[in-house]
């Protein structure tokens, strides 16, 4: 089975979001498909809650190679799900990876997004602000 780019699941009230692989121009169509999933699925969890709900986003399988098309697509996302989200917690980016995801969120104007090292850091912020 082939690795999707993005996939996303809740558990306990929290999306959980996984990007992965490389993001180069071969696979923008999947991204693109995936980020239209993650769109409606957001939308529809945090109706059913009745509420914004949280993301944990786990970069750590993401290889760091992508096409400038891909933070376009990915910010696009952050700017749709702006709504239905409190914050978004993203762990296990490297430096390089760090910085292109601040420059997506300055694209999306998501001020509410923070990189975090570790799932144990990035959950035990999400605890803090329960």
């Amino acid at each position: 089975m082939e690795n999707r780019p993005l996939e996303v699941s809740i558990q306990d009230g929290v999306i959980l979001m996984v990007i992965q692989g490389e993001l180069t121009g071969e696979r923008l169509p999947l991204l693109e498909e995936d980020i239209k999933k993650a769109n409606a699925f957001i939308r529809e969890e945090s109706e059913k809650a009745s509420r914004p709900l949280p993301i944990l986003i786990d970069l750590t399988e993401l290889s760091g190679t992508y096409d400038p098309s891909a933070m376009l697509l990915l910010a696009n996302l952050e700017k749709v799900d702006r709504p239905y989200v409190t914050k978004t917690l993203c762990f296990g980016a490297n430096p390089t990876i760090k910085f292109a995801g601040e420059i997506i969120s300055a694209l999306s104007s998501r001020e509410n997004i923070t990189f975090l090292k570790t799932k144990e850091e990035a959950l035990a912020a999400l605890k803090e602000g329960a």
